[in-house]
Parts: structure tokens; C-alpha cells; sequence
């Protein structure tokens, strides 16, 4: 039975759940976390994220399905491949998530934009799967664009948008990350093992990688530090609040947390091919709860002071 319960997991892919807290971004940033009445839709649009995700991983399981019997990693990840789910199993499955998907578009959250972002998530998921997982470099854009529509799925149900600015941040973050898992891929098994795995691998090298993940790590960094100027107007004295300047010490932190990353999937690169592995680190762990408990005080304390 728990064998069976490990299974149907591992096909709706629930270890890749973390993705859609992206949809809480906008609450934070949008000076909104104190309003409580938004969190219930907020939810449903996490549980929603989480269900369609799983439609695009299982539609994609079960397209390579063929392909995912051949290699001896995929088959401990993949009850389909191994046999330990059925084809019909995975139709149900997808049958019921369609169903809630529905369901809570219709009497939970009638939001057009929201449903938008949801169908946009769904049709770059499957371009990604059937066509552009074959090309070089679109890849990793096609990747990371899925992060700005769980983020803006966010921002359609608290109908408040942020900073352009952080979402290019929000940007550059996926793609460092679908780098670094590129870099694993290419470090732990080989080049031409990865070419099998992946064909667009054979238009890859570690040399490039590194060079693209220097050039993406170097844009996250001005791209943030130029939204937290810009949000708290830092070039002009006297213009930001204590707690709002000191929102500047995170950005030798963020620049930490970039450098930590980059040493973890260098030196582990098992770490870059489960990103959810990163999040374990201990200087990781203390650097990003640093990060947020001085974003908290940046943007909150006048409120609180308030309150």
C-alpha cells in the first residue's frame, strides 16, 4: 500500500511542488501579507498550480514513456516506465485533475486572469515536452517563463501587479537554476550519457554552461539590487525610512546565496539536478531566512508600527 501511495506521488511529481509557492510573491512584494482574506484564494491557486503541474508532468511521462525504459535512473522516478502504474491508471489521474481544475474555476475562483495564467502554464509545458526540449537555449527560456505565470497567477487573484523589475528577477532566477541543473546533468553522467538522456545536450558543454550561468548570476544580482533602489528610492538621502534602507544589506546576502549556489552544484552536482537538495544546506538555509526576515522588516514595519 505504501509502496503503491510512493508511486502515484512520484507520478503527479509532488517533490517539485516548491515551483508554485512563486504564487505568494506578489502578496509579499505587493505590501498585501497582512490582508487575510486574500489567503483562501491564494490556496486554491496553490492547490490548482499543484494540479496542473502534474497534468504537464504526466502528460510528458506518458509521451516518453518509451524512451524512459531505457535508462536505469528514469525507471526508479517513473512508475510508469517501470510498469508499477498503468497507462489507464495515469488517464484517470489526469481525468480527475481536469475535473478540479474545472470545478474551481467555475465556484471557487472565477478569476479570468488566473485562468489565464493557468492555461498559458498548461500550453508552455506541453511546447516545452513535444517540441522545444529539442533545441538549445530556447529550452531554458521556455523553462523559465513558466515561473513568471505561477508568479503572475499570484498577482491576478490579489489584482495588484509589483515591479516589472522583479519580474525579470523572477526570470533570470529560473534560468539560473535550469543552467544549473544542465551543469549537473553534463558533470554526473557524462556527455554521452547526457545525450541520451536529453538529445539538446549534444549542443551543450560545461564551458558554455559555466559561461551562461556567470552571465545570468552577474544580471540576478543587478537586476535585484536596481529593484531595491528603485522600490525605496535609495540614490536620494533622506528619502527611505531606517527599515526600508537597510533592505540594501540583503543584497551582499543575495550575492551569498548566488555564489553558495553556484559552489553547491559545482562541487555536488547531484544538488543541481534536484534543486529541492540545495534548499537543505545550512548556509543556504541561515542566508535565506536572513533575506526574509530583513525584506519583512524593509517592507512591513511601517505597517506593523501602524497596526
Amino acid at each position: 500500500m505504501l509502496g503503491k501511495i510512493k508511486d502515484i506521488l512520484h507520478l503527479l511529481r509532488v517533490r517539485q511542488y516548491y515551483k508554485n509557492v512563486m504564487i505568494f510573491v506578489g502578496i509579499f512584494f505587493s505590501q498585501k501579507l497582512f490582508e487575510t482574506t486574500l489567503y483562501f484564494n491564494l490556496f486554491i491557486g496553490f492547490l490548482l498550480l499543484c494540479c496542473t503541474s502534474s497534468f504537464n508532468y504526466i502528460i510528458n511521462d506518458i509521451a516518453d514513456i518509451e524512451n524512459d525504459k531505457l535508462h536505469s535512473e528514469k525507471l526508479k522516478k517513473k512508475p510508469l516506465a517501470s510498469g508499477a502504474l498503468s497507462i489507464g491508471f495515469a488517464i484517470f489521474v489526469l481525468i480527475i485533475l481536469v475535473f478540479l481544475i474545472f470545478v474551481s474555476f467555475i465556484f471557487l475562483i472565477p478569476n479570468l486572469g488566473f485562468i489565464i495564467m493557468i492555461i498559458l502554464i498548461i500550453i508552455t509545458g506541453q511546447l516545452y515536452n513535444h517540441l522545444f526540449k529539442n533545441y538549445a537555449f530556447i529550452d531554458i527560456l521556455i523553462l523559465s517563463t513558466g515561473y513568471l505565470w505561477r508568479a503572475l497567477a499570484g498577482c491576478m487573484i490579489i489584482q495588484e501587479f509589483i515591479s516589472a523589475w522583479l519580474f525579470l528577477a523572477i526570470f533570470e532566477v529560473a534560468s539560473f537554476l535550469s543552467i544549473a541543473k544542465r551543469k549537473g546533468d553534463l558533470k554526473l553522467l557524462g556527455k554521452e550519457v547526457a545525450v541520451e538522456h536529453k538529445k539538446v545536450y549534444d549542443q551543450y558543454s560545461l564551458k558554455l554552461l559555466d559561461q551562461f550561468h556567470v552571465l545570468i548570476a552577474g544580471s540576478l544580482f543587478m537586476t535585484y539590487s536596481l529593484y531595491l533602489i528603485l522600490k525605496f528610492n535609495l540614490f536620494e538621502p533622506g528619502s527611505a525610512t531606517f527599515f526600508e534602507y537597510i533592505a540594501i544589506l540583503t543584497i551582499p546576502i543575495s550575492l551569498y546565496i548566488l555564489m553558495r549556489y553556484m559552489y553547491l552544484t559545482s562541487a555536488k552536482p547531484a544538488i543541481a539536478r534536484s534543486t529541492e537538495k540545495a534548499f537543505l544546506d545550512k548556509g543556504m538555509i541561515i542566508a535565506a531566512l536572513l533575506l526574509i526576515i530583513i525584506l519583512f522588516c524593509s517592507f512591513y514595519f511601517d505597517i506593523l508600527f501602524i497596526i
